[in-house]
């Protein structure tokens, strides 16, 4: 190795040698670490809700015609529904074979017996919440043995994030501001600036049957997005 590459490495190991160094330095002052937090609330304008139909059969092709007629079924009541075939897809997929104990016992009927288990879920976005109830009603009539859930979200929500995150940009000013006075300093430079991320706190569904009808009522809530910030402020006099 010549003189030049010499030189030019142990340079660059000084460098990454001091580089956490230069990076304490700009805290090594008097400062001030605060947290700031903010959060905003909106109705959510989408439900994604997971369901489908498990069939039973003493043959797996038995098993598989009986799941194949229900989701065709289903499908069709989504159309009418008018909910796209883009807002549908298949979460889950499975196909196995178990034993079922008989019920009662006696003269060879104790015997277990065997069946096949065919499950197919759908994944339905739906995107007139107000009718979120009404359409899951009729995927029940149409077939859907399994509704695992119902979950809210927004289609856009950068928005919401963005408010969240002033709301604690200025939470985390106000408390330095604060702090700075009670012990008679005042704020200099922000030296530093960390997001924890803005968490989308979505609310779990909330499925009722009437007391008088045999409808579902589907209670959206609201949702809350927060954000989290650690800012650490220079002190002067």
């Amino acid at each position: 190795m010549n003189r030049v590459k010499i030189l030019l490495t142990l340079g660059f190991g000084l460098l990454l040698f001091a580089s956490p160094g230069v990076a304490q330095d700009v805290l090594a002052g008097r400062h001030i670490t605060v947290n700031g937090e903010g959060s905003v609330r909106a109705r959510p304008d989408l439900a994604i809700a997971d369901l489908g139909v498990t069939a039973y059969g003493e043959t797996e092709t038995m098993a598989m015609a009986q799941n194949s007629r229900t989701i065709a079924s289903l499908r069709q009541a989504l159309r009418e529904n008018e909910v796209e075939d883009g807002d549908v897809l298949t979460s889950d997929f499975s196909i196995h074979r178990e034993r079922v104990q008989p019920q009662r016992r006696g003269d060879g009927a104790g015997e277990p017996k065997e069946r096949f288990v065919v499950r197919n879920l759908l994944q339905v976005t739906i995107r007139d919440i107000d009718r979120a109830g009404q359409l899951l009603d009729r995927l029940v009539e149409a077939g859907a043995n399994e509704v695992r859930g119902i979950r809210f979200s927004l289609q856009n929500d950068k928005q919401l994030a963005l408010q969240a995150r002033e709301l604690a940009a200025a939470d985390a000013r106000g408390k330095a501001s604060h702090l700075a006075q009670l012990h008679e300093a005042r704020l200099g430079k922000v030296l530093r600036i960390s997001e924890s991320g803005v968490r989308a706190v979505r609310p779990e569904a909330m499925m009722m049957k009437a007391m008088d009808t045999s409808s579902s009522t589907v209670s959206a809530g609201e949702l809350t997005f927060a954000a989290h910030l650690q800012v650490i402020y220079e002190l002067t006099d």
